[in-house]
């Protein structure tokens, strides 16, 4: 509250500086500053309101810089304009707000072109890339990597050794992003490598106490080794995934309960897949497909349904995931029961157009849990439910289905 309020001070001094100021540079920066007030200021309320307030005082200083003129003011501004459309696209008009911004930000990169100006070239480039980032359009996700890499070739004229780790951070990201695209299983796992390799490469240039950047790389490079380890069945990548998360435990311990839930979540997702690795004994098996229970469970109570239901959705999932794989390994009835629970009380919840494998699988899983308790129809009527899902995007898979539905029927 106090950052809060000494802001509210500071629009209301740099109004009264902007009343007294005598020269056209005074006048110039005095709108810069005001403007990245109201941008600090979206942190705290009106969010939309104080993005474009931001706006109209960097369009106040523009008109200035044209008439001075004054490129490095040019590109300053050109940047700031790149931020206010970059926060814009968070909360509306996402594709246009994102065109903007990354055009905004090629301006400033045009302004700077011929000048020395390399630590602001190596924050323009950032920019751009995370801005690239942000969309949807893998063409663009790609090139967040080329610009990332640009800010690369300029990293021995930066004293900004921070920066350096949060591009290399960057180019995780992306390589990250483009392995959960890629079908092909070696270009899959190029990219998993590439990613884990950027990620290693930033900490080596963020301090100790950059905490936060520390936490997200040691995640990130986490997620990536489970990735490589499910296609490769390397063990020792679970082991060194899990010693990257338990570090990030201990950084959001205390700190940020949802990060620290969703770290939880991630060991979770670690132990079930390193559960279905080849030759594993029953016993060893049973114990992975618990311990990923445990610390799915730990998680749960920090994504309550009416705050995160999509969170709520997939942990529970999952949950159910690990008790059918744990069935049939042991055989025990009772583990039907708690699929049941743990999908029967989402199921309705899960958005079938946006998410049709999950509403599918979900409702199989409750098809193959009635089943195995001796309620044929019910189960027929979760099993004909996937069916009707798996038609409208997967006709090999409706296929598969088809057969069990009829197996079971001529039961």
């Amino acid at each position: 509250m106090e950052n809060y309020n000494e802001l509210l001070g500071s629009l209301s001094s740099l109004r009264e500086e902007l009343e007294s100021a005598k020269t056209p540079f005074e006048k110039l920066r005095i709108h810069m500053a005001l403007g990245l007030t109201y941008l600090l200021l979206s942190d705290y309320e009106n969010e939309r309101e104080n993005i474009l307030s931001g706006l109209v005082e960097f369009d106040e200083a523009e008109k200035i810089a044209k008439s001075i003129p004054d490129n490095n003011e040019l590109a300053e501004i050109e940047s700031n304009k790149g931020f206010v459309f970059y926060k814009l696209a968070h909360i509306e008009d996402s594709i246009h707000n994102l065109d903007v911004a990354s055009q905004h930000y090629l301006n400033a990169l045009d302004i700077l072109k011929d000048t020395d100006e390399s630590q602001k070239k190596v924050r323009l480039y950032y920019n751009l890339a995370n801005t690239y980032l942000l969309s949807n359009d893998i063409s663009k996700v790609k090139d967040a990597l080329t610009y990332f890499e640009k800010a690369l070739e300029l990293k021995d004229k930066t004293e900004d050794k921070k920066i350096i780790g949060l591009i290399y951070h960057g180019m995780g990201v992306v390589n990250f992003s483009l392995g959960k695209l890629e079908q092909n299983v070696q270009k899959r796992q190029e990219y998993f490598e590439n990613a884990a390799k950027n990620f290693e490469e930033s900490l080596n240039y963020f301090d100790p106490d950059d905490l936060l950047d520390i936490a997200s790389s040691k995640s990130h490079l986490g997620s990536s080794l489970i990735e490589i380890a499910i296609l490769t069945g390397k063990k020792e990548l679970f082991d060194k995934a899990l010693e990257n998360y338990n570090a990030v435990l201990e950084i959001y311990k205390g700190e940020s309960d949802e990060d620290y839930a969703t770290v939880l979540f991630d060991i979770g997702l670690l132990y079930l897949n390193e559960s279905r690795l080849q030759n594993l004994q029953d016993d060893e098996r049973i114990t992975f497909l618990q311990k990923a229970i445990d610390y799915f469970e730990q998680a749960l109570p920090y994504f309550p349904k009416e705050d995160h239901k999509e969170s709520f959705i997939r942990i529970n999932y999952e949950l159910a995931s690990c008790f059918r794989e744990l069935f049939f390994v042991t055989n025990k009835v009772e583990l039907l029961e708690e699929i049941k629970e743990h999908l029967e009380g989402v199921i309705d919840d899960i958005d079938k157009n946006n998410n049709p494998y999950t509403y599918l699988t979900s409702s199989f899983y409750l098809g193959e849990a009635y089943f195995y308790t001796g309620n044929k129809e019910k189960a027929l009527e979760y099993y004909e439910d996937a069916l009707d899902t798996a038609k409208s995007f997967d006709s090999v898979l409706a296929d598969s289905i088809k057969d069990v539905v009829d197996r079971v029927k001529s039961l």
